[in-house]
């Protein structure tokens, strides 16, 4: 028994998904202290939520929370991967304002943006398809209980 009756998962830190939510936070947290001088209002937003909220889905997977938020809230999967739509939408936003004003900061955005991209194609990868299959070719197939079409 961990810390707080949390039990501690460090091995997680050393998977994929570990290390883009510890690229993600880290990076947000050095880029929100950078962007108080450097950045501008949507920059800030997004390195600091970047921060938070990585590091909030950071946590729930070191702790092992994630299977106890899943099963009281099944939408937890979806809500990270819209976070990470629309912040990747964002970064993308930022990079293309930093690419003709270019800045320090831009740097930051252009990680975050690659470790958004990264993280959301892996994480597309490992989604279950919408499709598991085909259907019964025909009627008499599905009534048989034959999914594959032929009687």
């Amino acid at each position: 028994m961990g810390m707080m009756g949390l039990a501690w998962d460090t091995t997680f830190l050393k998977t994929r998904a570990g290390m883009t939510m510890t690229v993600e936070s880290g990076v947000g947290l050095l880029g929100a202290v950078i962007s108080i001088v450097l950045g501008n209002g949507l920059e800030s937003f997004i390195y600091c939520s970047t921060f938070f909220i990585s590091g909030f889905f950071l946590f729930t997977n070191v702790t092992n929370l994630t299977k106890t938020l899943e099963a009281k809230g099944p939408s937890l999967p979806k809500i990270h991967l819209g976070y990470l739509v629309i912040w990747t939408l964002m970064l993308a936003i930022a990079c293309i304002y930093r690419f003709f004003i270019w800045n320090l900061i831009s740097i930051f955005s252009w990680v975050l943006l690659f470790a958004f991209l990264i993280d959301l194609f892996f994480k597309y990868r490992s989604s279950p398809s919408s499709s598991a299959g085909l259907g019964p070719a025909t009627p008499a197939a599905a009534e048989a209980g034959n999914s594959y079409g032929t009687v």
